[in-house]
């Protein structure tokens, strides 16, 4: 049986049984499955029969047992295979062109890469006509120590241009800034070059602000849990060196690319390396930069960048680290301005990030100048302000009102940045800033008046059902009353709580349902938004809370007369007390939400001294 399965089978490890039928052989199937749980004596019992199928491919794309021994990290498999198969063979390609070490590489097995290179030194080296090399693989998927070891066992010298530099910026996004220092240190012009995308090392860099968030430090909580754990601790330190590293990598870059500078402006000869890279070079002012192209440096003025590309990169991604550390390097970089004729600032405010908009505070007598500028649409900075913010800024506010309210925030916090006059002028459109901000809110307006109103509504009715009960049930005292009509149980201790609650009960609710009748009859103008509604809703729904509590406490001192000793006590208080405390629960994230929202504005807008510190 064994001999008329091997008959049929052909070098690509297929049946051939019937030509309309492509399916794998019994044997490539056992061999995939064995590579797949790293079982070498299932293999090797199938090795030996046929010794033609350790190079035979055994997927539909091409890999052979090494390929799919590598990616599973199968080491004791992969150090079998390697004693039993040729040098040439472990250059064997899948279809799209990679070696079984690149597999290793995406998968970031340090140990199997070690044990392949052992045996065949120069297969770093080695790839496909369209594939990639395996240290890009390893540097694309953020495989560090992998990346280092390939870095040294491969030749980047023959690699090209447009290879080196989206190796470069692979380990820029990877946040693999040592390997990606150690690259531009070893090819400085790499510094300038633009990748696949388009896109400079300095470009990436900056549109990755977690890469230099320090995120105020660590909470209380965190830092407790940094002190008592290790694991913690260990994260903690490995945040600080990334964020150490990532700003290590941007001085070097920007370095470079000074020195790239002198060399084009001196007439120095460029590295032959980058025949096909388009070098992008700072300027102090805006001026047509330099494209490198063989041994020849010409001007061209269609590709104008410099280090304000990358500074209005760093405004777009919220990178303000990146941008204070490009202020302190170059000063008229704050006089920029973009296609649409925006400054940093103007895009801060369209972006709604608020940490760059922040800089504007430190700048004195000049902020006032920028906010002189108009777009190319006759916008101002206050224009933009009344635009609606981009849906990822608002996704982090939870509810339309909350939304709402961010938005009129921003707008009357840019309104005391400009002149009085350009509150009321017009953009091509014939729209002053407050007419747009309207036209482009009247969405989320609708929907947090809609939230607001329902929540009010809901709200409402439950306060007035409880000053109902409260109203009759402050008429009918526990025990009765005397021939005198004195509450019969008067002398008792326990009864002052009875009238004490029905007291703060009524009046919770009476309070509760006056602030949501106030937010049922509003305006819902842009001012209510932002003060008079969160904090009606706050005062509204934490006294709907004091009166629930107020309302079970007077039950409970009810009940408390007619029942005797601790257990049946304890029992009573712990069922009924468990009403405020879901009350709580359910309610929580709402008042979390306005407090946050309503309260932490006053912080939000402040100057830091970052500038000139």
């Amino acid at each position: 049986m064994l001999g008329r399965q091997h008959e049929n089978v052909n070098e690509n490890g297929y049946s051939s049984s019937d030509p309309g039928e492509r399916r794998p052989s019994t044997d490539t199937v056992a061999l995939h499955r064995a590579a797949l749980m790293g079982n070498w004596d299932a293999a090797w019992e199938l090795l030996s029969r046929n010794e033609n199928l350790i190079r035979t491919a055994i997927t539909e794309g091409g890999e052979i047992a090494l390929h799919v021994a590598a990616v599973e990290g199968h080491e004791i498999f992969v150090t079998k295979l390697l004693e039993n198969i040729e040098i040439d063979d472990m250059e064997t390609l899948n279809e799209k062109g990679c070696t079984a070490l690149c597999f290793a590489a995406a998968a970031g097995h340090t140990k199997i890469a070690q044990i392949m290179l052992q045996k065949h030194p120069d297969l770093a080296n080695i790839k496909g006509e369209n594939s990639v090399w395996p240290l890009y693989m390893a540097a694309l998927l953020g495989f560090g120590e992998m990346a280092d070891f390939l870095y040294h066992k491969s030749n980047l010298g023959s690699w090209t241009p447009l290879e080196k530099v989206n190796m470069l910026t692979s380990a820029i996004e990877s946040e693999l800034y040592d390997l990606a220092k150690r690259i531009v240190g070893d090819d400085k012009t790499l510094a300038v070059a633009k990748d696949i995308n388009g896109e400079t090392p300095l470009q990436v860099l900056a549109r990755c602000p977690s890469a230099f968030s320090c995120d105020n430090g660590p909470g209380f909580w965190n830092k407790i849990a940094i002190n008592v754990l290790p694991c913690m601790k260990k994260t903690a330190i490995d945040d600080m060196n990334a964020r150490c590293n990532a700003k290590r990598l941007m001085y070097y870059l920007m370095d470079a690319a000074k020195l790239c500078k002198e060399d084009i402006e001196i007439g120095g000869a460029v590295e032959p390396a980058h025949v096909e890279a388009t070098v992008v070079v700072e300027s102090a002012h805006v001026e047509p930069t330099t494209h490198v192209e063989s041994a020849d440096i010409e001007a061209d003025e269609d590709r104008v960048t410099d280090f304000s590309t990358s500074f209005f990169t760093a405004v777009d991604a919220g990178n303000d680290v990146f941008l204070v550390e490009l202020f302190k390097n170059d000063h008229d970089l704050l006089y920029k301005v973009n296609e649409k004729s925006h400054s940093i600032f103007h895009v801060a405010v369209l972006r709604r990030n608020v940490n760059v908009f922040n800089l504007m505070y430190e700048l004195g007598g000049t902020k006032d100048l920028i906010a002189t500028y108009i777009d190319d649409e006759g916008n101002n900075i206050l224009h933009l302000a009344g635009k609606l913010a981009p849906q990822n800024k608002l996704d982090t506010i939870p509810g339309a009102a909350w939304q709402m309210q961010r938005e009129v925030l921003w707008f009357k916090e840019v309104e005391k940045l400009v002149q009085p006059s350009y509150r009321h002028k017009k953009n091509k459109k014939g729209q002053t800033p407050h007419e747009l901000f309207v036209a482009e809110h009247k969405g989320i307006r609708a929907e947090g008046e809609k939230f607001m109103k329902q929540t009010a509504k809901s709200c409402m009715l439950v306060t007035i059902l409880i000053a109902t009960v409260v109203f009759t049930t402050a008429f009918t005292v526990p025990g009765g009353y005397n021939n005198s009509g004195v509450p019969i149980l008067e002398n008792k201790r326990m009864f002052v709580i009875f009238p004490l609650s029905e007291a703060v009960a009524m009046l919770s609710s009476l309070t509760s349902m006056l602030m949501f009748l106030s937010i049922l009859t509003s305006r819902y103008s842009d001012e209510d938004f932002l003060k008079a509604l969160p904090i009606w809703m706050v005062v509204g729904v934490s006294a709907l809370f004091f009166s629930i509590v107020a309302m079970m406490a007077a039950f409970c001192s009810c009940l408390l007369f007619f029942e005797h000793g601790w257990v049946s006590a304890t029992l009573l208080l712990t069922f009924f007390g468990s009403v405020p405390i879901m009350f709580v629960v359910l309610k929580y994230h709402l008042l979390k939400t306005i407090l946050l929202c309503t309260y932490s504005c006053t912080w939000l807008f402040r100057s830091h001294n970052r500038l000139h510190s």
